[in-house]
């Protein structure tokens, strides 16, 4: 009986690499081989007229970034074809790039004999994260259930196939319909989990850890999600909530002797 949910960020927390994509010279190297750069898209514009616009409908709608990149870059010109064909390419670009660092390999090592530990993946995110969620997941030897919102009602979905017991849910905003600021989010969590959750523990940066041209990662922004995301939990779950916090050079093998000590 699973009565301590562990709940992990995805994007720069469990994958690193997800936030170094975004990085100027990568995010470049990225656009150029995408064919988006031909279009015009440099990192500026990338982060400014593509990202910014678009991140509502993307972190709560099932879209997806290839579409979203693709509808508006249509609006601001680019031939239909060719904007949906690069789009598409960079999203499989950026989706190879969010894999979870081996460095928590440990930690689901260690899980697997702790039943009494939930381990949840949520995340502010695209559509297309849950599928790559649930992929790596499967390398470490773990059944992704995918949380989602259908009808107004919360369903389970299984993900991928892997004949492992390990099973580890996936809640993405994108397919919750809010992000994890809001209450609304932790309630449909918590009515997907049909778990008794007597104690939370929180592996997260809060957005910290995103590329400072990114409009998520601003300190003040940073700080409200942590705020606002710790007292929803508390209000949803009515159990005592541990935060472990995590930015990108924290040292992952410490964090995790925090995680078992917490759990």
């Amino acid at each position: 009986m699973n009565n301590t949910l562990l709940i992990l960020d995805f994007s720069g927390t469990l994958s690193l690499e997800a936030v170094r994509f975004g990085a100027p010279q990568r995010l470049e190297a990225a656009l150029r081989e995408s064919g988006l750069w031909a279009l015009g898209v440099n990192a500026d514009r990338y982060w400014n007229e593509l990202v910014v616009p678009t991140w509502d409908a993307g972190s709560t709608t099932r879209i997806g970034l290839a579409a979203l990149l693709a509808r508006r870059l249509r609006e601001l010109g680019a031939p239909a074809g060719a904007a949906a064909r690069r789009a598409r390419r960079f999203i499989q670009m950026y989706m190879a790039a969010s894999v979870i660092d081996p460095a928590w390999q440990p930690l689901f090592a260690a899980l697997r004999d702790r039943s009494h530990v939930l381990p949840l993946i949520a995340t502010d995110h695209y559509a297309e994260a849950t599928a790559q969620i649930a992929a790596q997941l499967a390398i470490l030897g773990w059944q992704a259930i995918a949380l989602q919102l259908r009808n107004e009602l919360i369903v389970r979905q299984q993900i991928g196939r892997t004949n492992s017991n390990a099973v580890a849910v996936v809640a993405n905003s994108a397919y919750l319909g809010v992000t994890k600021a809001n209450p609304l989010f932790w309630q449909r969590v918590r009515a997907g989990l049909r778990a008794n959750i007597t104690k939370i523990v929180v592996v997260d940066d809060f957005g910290a850890s995103e590329n400072t041209a990114d409009f998520y990662a601003n300190p003040a922004r940073v700080e409200r999600r942590r705020q606002q995301t710790i007292a929803a939990l508390e209000q949803t779950f009515a159990a005592p909530v541990t935060v472990i916090p995590f930015v990108i050079d924290c040292d992952i093998g410490e964090t995790i002797q925090e995680v078992i000590r917490w759990t």
